[in-house]
């Protein structure tokens, strides 16, 4: 055994009932306020593609997405029960995370102790990161929890390499590749353990082969969807901002309220758990959260390789496979014998400083999703038999999520400008941050709105104030042809070629 599980350790049913109260609290943390936030334009592209036919949504995933298509075949399923609104779709991702938290107990069981394994489940049921992703319609959640089965598995194969666990360990990476194609930094590590320990093993030869199989057979598409550009704003971002994220934003997640200073107490408090571990850890207790920290060193220099070949899109969410056997080295420390009561400690400040950053997200608007939904209300409905109407969004260049939201939604015809008697101006109120790509408020750009635009045939008729939005209409007596030029000469605080001209029909 790798783990520790005889030893000073709880009776078995204590620490099940452990797991299961851990489990429920992070069911709580993840499923409370699932609908509270709109999609932003990452989820607004689900939401897209998974109310086509199997055959069409297949067809547009190498044109609009940057990842494989096994998350969206689960989400069609799973849309097709739960409904495409914001709970229903995100219910895969919470659900998902959900299931994450004893298969962290599992694995921190397998590699080090009970104990060890009690307190992964902790961080794990806590953690904002995970939260986060939990909470949104997208494909990470699903990617942590089927990269945590494949160390589950990787666990029992490299003690034992029977042909179940063998089995279930290419099972779990195929699918975590095909989720993401990120899901490589995590099973690669583990695949060059299991070579290293078991080479002469054939089972073990035949399971690293149909692996990289897999990986190889993911290679066109991925060749296909980076040749489209979809990530190629993660490059233009610098790389050293990237990776001062990555430890922060793994601790504590996108934002918290005090955020540097609860930064820098987590970013403490898992540097002495660290210290504990090797300080005070004795050298069985060392040797598996040593093994997860080398999973996690060897998962991110590939990471860092990857960019090395041209394809740099290296920002957290996409190594979220490696936050499990980071925080497996971290309850290593947290779990030695011989500071017991400080491992305590430190594992509930850790959890209380993951509670409160989520919560300090769930009520603050300024840190969560940006709600297009309010923007729809404010707007209203079309009234039937009337002529279509335009809308301008200042600084946003697409159609998404807004089209979500109102029916008939497209982008103006500049040969075919449309005829119309209302214009919608939308300006955007934003706590910009310098990279922001995790789809908050600050993923917006800031614009102004102005007094008015002078557009021949229009005049102000109401000014509101919607969350972070300020949205002006302007209307006409008569119908009014539209142009882009006639649109353009009213703007003094920002650019036609910056703004989103659209009409709902």
């Amino acid at each position: 055994m790798l783990g520790l599980n005889g030893a000073a350790a709880a009776p078995a049913s204590m620490v099940a009932l452990g797991v299961l109260a851990l489990t429920v609290l992070g069911g709580v943390l993840r499923f409370t306020r699932l609908g509270h936030q709109g999609f932003w334009f990452d989820e607004g592209n689900t939401a897209f593609l998974v109310q086509f036919s199997p055959g069409k949504m297949l067809a547009l995933i190498p044109k609009t997405e940057g990842t494989p298509p096994l998350y969206y075949c689960v989400a069609w399923v799973w849309s097709r029960i739960f409904g495409h609104h914001e709970a229903g779709l995100r219910s895969l991702s919470a659900l998902a995370g959900v299931a994450v938290i004893p298969v962290a107990y599992g694995v921190g069981a397998k590699l080090v102790s009970r104990r060890a394994g009690v307190i992964v489940a902790a961080l794990t049921a806590c953690n904002p990161f995970l939260i986060w992703y939990s909470q949104e319609a997208r494909s990470y959640s699903l990617l942590v929890l089927l990269t945590a089965c494949a160390l589950l598995a990787f666990a029992y194969a490299l003690e034992q390499p029977s042909p179940r666990a063998l089995t279930t360990w290419v099972i779990a990476c195929g699918l975590a590749m095909a989720t993401h194609y990120y899901g490589a930094v995590a099973v690669a590590p583990q695949a060059a353990w299991l070579l290293i320990a078991h080479r002469q093993r054939r089972g073990v030869l035949v399971a690293i082969g149909l692996v990289a199989l897999c990986a190889v057979a993911l290679v066109p598409l991925a060749l296909a969807q980076h040749n489209t550009g979809h990530d190629s704003w993660i490059s233009q971002a610098p790389l050293g901002r990237r990776l001062a994220q990555i430890i922060p934003q793994f601790l504590i997640g996108t934002n918290a309220p005090h955020r540097q200073v609860m930064k820098f107490l987590a970013m403490a408090l898992a540097l002495a758990a660290l210290v504990l571990l090797f300080a005070f850890g004795r050298a069985d207790e060392r040797r598996g959260p040593l093994l997860a920290g080398s999973l996690v060193l060897s998962g991110f220099a590939l990471s860092l390789a990857f960019i090395g070949v041209g394809a740099d899109t290296l920002i957290t969410r996409n190594i979220l496979g490696l936050w499990l056997p980071a925080a497996v080295m971290v309850a290593g420390g947290l779990a030695v014998a011989r500071t017991r009561t400080v491992g305590i400690a430190l594992t509930v400040g850790l959890c209380a400083i993951g509670i409160v950053a989520a919560i300090g997200i769930a009520v603050d608007r300024s840190m969560q999703r940006p709600d297009w939904r309010y923007v729809a209300r404010a707007l209203g409905p079309q009234p039937a038999g009337a002529a279509p109407r335009a809308i301008l969004i200042q600084h946003f260049r697409t159609l998404l999520p807004l089209s979500l939201y109102l029916p008939g939604l497209e982008a103006a015809s500049a040969r075919h400008p449309p005829v119309v008697r209302e214009l919608n101006v939308i300006a955007m109120r934003s706590p910009q941050q310098p990279i922001c790509w995790w789809g908050a408020a600050c993923n917006l750009i800031p614009s102004t709105l102005q007094r008015t635009y002078h557009i021949p045939g229009f005049h102000v008729a109401w000014r509101r104030q919607v969350l972070q939005w300020q949205i002006m209409r302007l209307v006409s007596s008569r119908p009014v042809r539209l142009t882009p030029t006639a649109v353009s000469r009213s703007l003094h605080t920002t650019t036609l070629r910056r703004d989103e001209l659209l009409v709902q029909r």
